[in-house]
């Protein structure tokens, strides 16, 4: 019987690994974690450019009423949960003990009817600002014995190994056909550089000499030329194409 379940858990990890699209990826994450006795799962891809330029990609199956809550970011920042899988790698197996003993009881009791009540949460922590952040949810409380959790986890941190370069893979992957490339100026990319850091467009000005109108122009030319609605969607897009480098 162990060595059928290392072979099927095998199976999964390189099924997840080999996922053609995020949705392919989303329901090989679920199908993995429903037999498991959870019913929900979550991934999030970050990607930090700058100390204030962080990209945020959701792989969840969440409920369409919750949706707004859960990509809410601002309120991640008070959600034990979200604190710890943002800073540690060791995975957490939360309940609403984890909740109530951080003053946060009430955080859990607005997620619980969602389907979140209890769960494990694990971060992997890459180089270049990469992070992929995984957790299966559920809406019960986990009744197993300490040595069957333990195995669980396990379970869970090998497949989420394998999905987490899928994720990126998926997410991260941007290389358009040359004859479709965006054309910047050398001014437009240095405006973008400055705006990635987190500057105004008066402070680029102060900076490079020029008045915050001539730098407002640039950025609304490479925000034309990459076809993007932002400044920051525009620094996001030059940094894929490798036309400017995010921090290390």
């Amino acid at each position: 019987m162990g060595v059928k379940m290392e072979t099927q858990l095998n199976r999964q990890c390189n099924e997840a690994l080999h996922a053609r699209s995020l949705p392919d990826l989303l329901s090989k994450m679920v199908d993995f974690s429903q037999a498991r006795g959870f019913g929900r799962v979550s991934a999030t891809v970050l990607t930090k450019h700058s100390p204030t330029l962080c990209e945020y990609q959701f792989i969840a199956s969440v409920p369409v009423d919750y949706v707004p809550e859960f990509e809410n970011m601002e309120a991640a920042r008070s959600d034990p949960v979200s604190q710890h899988v943002a800073i540690h790698s060791a995975p957490l197996v939360w309940n609403q003990s984890t909740y109530v003993g951080c003053g946060q009881g009430a955080l859990w009791e607005r997620q619980a009817p969602y389907g979140y009540r209890s769960g494990i949460v694990m971060g992997f922590h890459l180089p270049r600002g990469r992070s992929f952040l995984f957790g299966p949810d559920s809406d019960s409380a986990i009744c197993a014995s300490p040595a069957r959790i333990r195995e669980v986890v396990e379970d869970f941190h090998q497949f989420a190994s394998y999905a987490q370069a899928a994720a990126f893979e998926l997410c991260l992957a941007y290389d358009p056909p040359a004859h479709e490339l965006p054309t910047p100026t050398q001014g437009e990319l240095e405006a973008l550089r400055w705006t990635m850091d987190g500057m105004t467009d008066w402070e680029i000005g102060a900076k490079l000499g020029l008045s915050e109108r001539d730098v407002t122009l640039r950025l609304q030319r490479a925000m034309r030329k990459f076809g993007c609605g932002t400044k920051y969607e525009a620094v996001l897009k030059a940094i894929k194409l490798r036309l400017i480098e995010s921090v290390e």
